[in-house]
């Protein structure tokens, strides 16, 4: 490989970077940097949501922002998923729910990744939580498998660029039983910063001027 081609794939990496930290990755300490939908809120370092809609029932003692979940397609589209995505199936339909949603820029190879815990008060529907990454949906839990207090996931990037990330819970036919999503930890592995890059290509400009003066003497 020449150093020409290797300073130059440098280059490239380095304005990759510089471009990816123009938009960083919010965490999960406040909502400053995520677009809300429905009943969010930021409290005790965790991002919490939840199926509630005020109506004055039984749905309003879970409520934890005062705002009412939202209907189904309202979600969708936040989320950034085509109609109808979040059915589970014909007889499990999705029908309001809450989510956060943010756009960031990430490099590849790095990996998001957050720690989450979900609890439903539904005894006959499936309401499920769920993470979107650039419009793939991965099913967290539905309320048959809640999973245990606290689980982690975690995905790894295979290409460069902006990418959507969504996290949301979703009221399943019925409009009873309260389910809520917890996320907290919410972090993007870390990549060389440019100045790295910087001084990786000042380095490797010096070992080219020294090859170069040692052939001309």
């Amino acid at each position: 490989m020449s150093k020409t081609f290797m300073m130059s794939s440098l280059v490239a990496a380095a304005l990759t970077l510089s471009a990816a930290s123009a938009q960083a990755l919010a965490g999960s300490s406040a909502l400053n940097g995520w677009n809300s939908f429905g009943d969010v809120v930021a409290q005790n370092g965790k991002l919490s949501m939840t199926s509630a809609y005020i109506d004055g029932v039984n749905d309003e003692a879970g409520n934890l922002s005062g705002r009412s979940a939202v209907p189904i397609d309202a979600l969708e589209t936040g989320a950034g998923l085509t109609p109808l995505t979040l059915n589970l199936s014909a007889s499990d339909y999705a029908s309001e729910g809450s989510l956060v949603q943010q756009s960031f820029s990430v490099i590849a190879g790095q990996t998001l990744s957050f720690s989450w815990s979900f609890s439903s008060a539904e005894a006959t529907f499936q309401d499920h939580a769920f993470a979107v990454i650039n419009g793939q949906l991965f099913t967290l839990a539905t309320s048959t498998q809640p999973g245990s207090a606290s689980q982690s996931f975690s995905y790894t990037f295979g290409s460069s660029g902006d990418v959507s990330l969504a996290l949301g819970v979703v009221d399943t036919v019925s409009y009873d039983g309260v389910s809520q999503l917890n996320v907290s930890d919410i972090q993007i592995s870390a990549v060389p910063e440019p100045t790295s890059i910087a001084m990786m290509l000042a380095g490797l400009a010096a070992v080219g001027f020294m090859a170069r003066r040692r052939r001309a003497d």
